[in-house]
């Protein structure tokens, strides 16, 4: 079956039907809501303008009463805000909102209405990014906003996939502070602290990504292909998303079809270059962001997925050891003491993340215990 999918999707893809894709984009979006009541721009020093979507507290504000910071949630490489808070009951800001916490859900350059929002974002030159121009323009300027409108000094940080590699590298390399905004306590979803035992499938992708002839890789468009076929043609346990039965069969396909946010090929490039090395590491290769979680002080959940094909349980396993001070480390998943299986996304937007996952982020976020060393 999974052949017949990928056979399926390329062709597809060859035939170029954006047209269909955006059409089916537009019609999803009309009832597409997060759920956020307020929205905020910060602007990066080389003029990206990055969209804050805030979530207020749904209930008296305990939260505030015990002076907890505000919550930014960080997306994945490949997506965009829906990743964190989407349409249906998986919407982890409106959960953490409705427990009386300050939420903000943030869209890195190249991800959603950043592309909008960002005069010439679609020329080659804006597309000449990485995992550190992220690490170094996009996180200072969202997080010196979020205290601007807040005047919260500190964040409470959550991201899935990459959005949880880049706190390695601020807890880390950076003392978990960017700018002078200090992370105090952080959740870390699916997010590898290396990338060795990548499929064979995905470092074949990962590398044709390096040589793609534009800045720009179309990971929204094959997200749209991706999302007419699903789920019926596509394998049980999918790379990128997870397990299609964690799903919410009314919100699956809409999901699939919005999540999606264009790549850089600088962005690969870098990540490429990760592979075999046992880490992660800064673009001219010289600093180790994993081996740099030694440094940090930034109380860490680390939350991975039984099967996951992207952040497997060894590449989680990396990051929690390599890190210091405060940290906890569970795996969801029927080997865990979990009902079901979890894969890559499932684990935050499938429709059991507020069963398994959710209370593992805010219960972490609402402690003060202890710097001590924890494996579930």
């Amino acid at each position: 079956m999974s052949s017949i999918f990928r056979a399926l999707v390329f062709l597809m893809f060859v035939l170029n039907s954006r047209a269909f894709a955006s059409q089916w984009r537009t019609e999803t979006l009309s009832n597409w809501q997060m759920g956020s009541n307020q929205s905020f721009v910060a602007q990066t020093s080389d003029g990206w303008v990055l969209p804050l979507y805030r979530f207020t507290p749904r209930v008296a504000a305990h939260a505030a009463e015990r002076n907890l910071p505000p919550v930014v949630l960080f997306h994945g490489m490949g997506a965009n805000r829906f990743n964190l808070a989407q349409t249906g009951p998986s919407n982890l800001a409106v959960w953490l909102a409705s427990r009386g916490r300050d939420v903000f859900v943030v869209e890195l350059r190249g991800a959603g209405r950043s592309v909008d929002l960002t005069p010439g974002s679609n020329t080659e030159s804006k597309w000449e990014f990485d995992f550190d121009t992220y690490r170094e323009k996009d996180v200072p300027a969202i997080l010196s906003r979020i205290k601007e409108i807040t005047g919260s000094p500190e964040v409470d940080w959550v991201g899935h996939s990459m959005g949880g590699m880049l706190l390695y590298a601020i807890a880390g390399h950076d003392g978990g502070f960017s700018g002078d905004v200090r992370v105090r306590r952080a959740v870390a979803i699916a997010s590898p602290g290396m990338i060795d035992d990548l499929p064979l499938r995905v470092g074949f992708m990962l590398r044709l990504a390096t040589i793609f002839p534009s800045n720009q890789l179309p990971n929204r468009l094959w997200l749209q292909t991706v999302s007419l076929f699903y789920p019926d043609f596509v394998p049980d346990n999918e790379a990128s998303l997870g397990f299609k039965t964690n799903y919410d069969p009314m919100f699956a396909r809409a999901f699939v079809a919005n999540v999606g946010a264009n790549v850089s090929r600088g962005l690969a490039r870098q990540i490429h270059a990760w592979h075999g090395r046992g880490g992660i590491f800064s673009r001219d290769g010289l600093v180790n962001y994993t081996a740099d979680l030694a440094k940090s002080s930034v109380p860490i959940r680390f939350i991975g997925a039984s099967k996951d094909y992207l952040a497997s349980q060894a590449s989680v396993q990396k990051a929690f050891d390599a890190a210091g001070g405060e940290k906890k480390l569970t795996f969801l998943g029927k080997g865990f003491g979990n009902e079901r299986d979890y894969g890559h996304t499932d684990v935050v937007a499938g429709r059991f993340a507020a069963l398994d996952s959710f209370p593992l982020v805010e219960s972490w976020l609402s402690e003060s215990a202890a710097r001590i060393a924890r494996k579930d």
